[in-house]
């Protein structure tokens, strides 16, 4: 046999399963190599020189250190009695590397060889989950402190590779793309969704601090990805999204929300308050939000920074929506004055 599953168990904080499974080298070099193309911010493999070693030991007979891979399940399964061979084979397109890139790609580099051993066995651990926030959550845990990728790259990878933007109802353009597509009222750059996933994720909106050194921002980011509760959560960054989309059809809305520190804003409070805010209809947004620019426009800008103020004082203002949307503008004014 190819492929086998060894056991099973339920992961009571990400809402999955957890799958121990073993495949032959040859069918690791089949189905499991290939899925390393599907990261669209897949780092380059390390210097053939950092995994020499490894690959002499795995022609040498050792055995590979495992690897873990995910499915993003489309659904809550009810019970494990579906999750056996032909469910990980059928659910090949569906799956992706969390842990183990450099060690299936030092596999690739070898798969060649006559005296790659073929039959030996990989082991490998397998998340099936139907939460994006909570496949980041685990993958956070698996990898935070590990060198080279970064926290944040992680987060890139895994928001590029489970979102596949094409299917979110916002359309997701780079910056290149923008250039030539011609505007619609639901664009918006993918480096933006991101960061709004960034700071959803984290619920908090430094996640692009210039005065920290990358490698420390990044571990800021982490810790707070692990403190936010992520398993906890009752919604997702896509409802999130959705919500977003529907205003955009309102055109005050869709200038509001395109601002990129509104929008980056808006996404860390909602990690926290979005059950409420779900349910506001896009007139009762405009009040509300024409209100919070007539305060924020009270502001002496030459005394703050611009940018992050108006992050912090979107977030603030949404994750206590319930007592700050019934102030008028002096009463607003009084408050965002001391949050600065």
């Amino acid at each position: 046999m190819e492929l086998k599953v060894y056991h099973i168990q339920y992961d009571n904080v990400i809402k999955g399963y957890y799958l121990t499974i073993g495949a032959t080298y040859r069918y690791a070099v089949k189905n499991f190599i290939p899925l390393i193309n599907k990261l669209e911010f897949q780092r380059n493999p390390l210097r053939k020189s950092f995994y020499e070693r490894l690959e002499n030991d795995i022609l040498n007979g050792c055995i590979m250190p495992n690897i873990t891979l995910a499915i993003k399940s489309n659904e809550q399964l009810k019970d494990e009695t579906c999750l056996d061979e032909a469910y990980i084979e059928n659910n090949l397109d569906k799956t992706f590397v969390l842990d183990g890139i450099q060690r299936l790609s030092t596999m690739k580099r070898i798969a060649d060889n006559p005296n790659f051993p073929q039959d030996r066995f990989i082991y490998c651990n397998i998340l099936v989950c139907n939460s994006m926030d909570r496949l980041l959550y685990r993958m956070i845990t698996l990898n935070n402190g590990q060198k080279p990728m970064t926290a944040r790259h992680q987060i890139e990878i895994l928001a590029s590779n489970i979102f596949n933007f094409d299917d979110l109802p916002i359309l997701a353009v780079t910056e290149k793309e923008g250039a030539y597509k011609r505007k619609t009222p639901d664009m918006m750059r993918k480096e933006v969704l991101i960061k709004g996933y960034l700071a959803y994720i984290s619920n908090s909106v430094n996640i692009d601090n210039q005065k920290i050194i990358e490698s420390k921002m990044d571990e800021l980011i982490a810790e707070k990805i692990l403190e936010s509760n992520v398993p906890e959560k009752n919604g997702e960054f896509k409802d999130v999204i959705c919500f977003v989309n529907k205003q955009l059809l309102n055109d005050y809305l869709r200038d509001w929300f395109q601002i990129p520190n509104n929008f980056i804003g808006f996404c860390a409070a909602m990690n926290q308050t979005f059950f409420h805010i779900q349910y506001i209809t896009s007139q009762v947004l405009v009040e509300k939000m024409t209100i919070f620019e007539e305060a924020f426009s009270a502001l002496d800008i030459s005394k703050i920074k611009l940018g992050i103020t108006r992050r912090k004082l979107v977030q603030d203002y949404f994750e206590h929506y319930k007592i700050l949307s019934s102030y008028n503008v002096n009463q607003l004014v009084d408050h965002i004055s001391q949050e600065i």
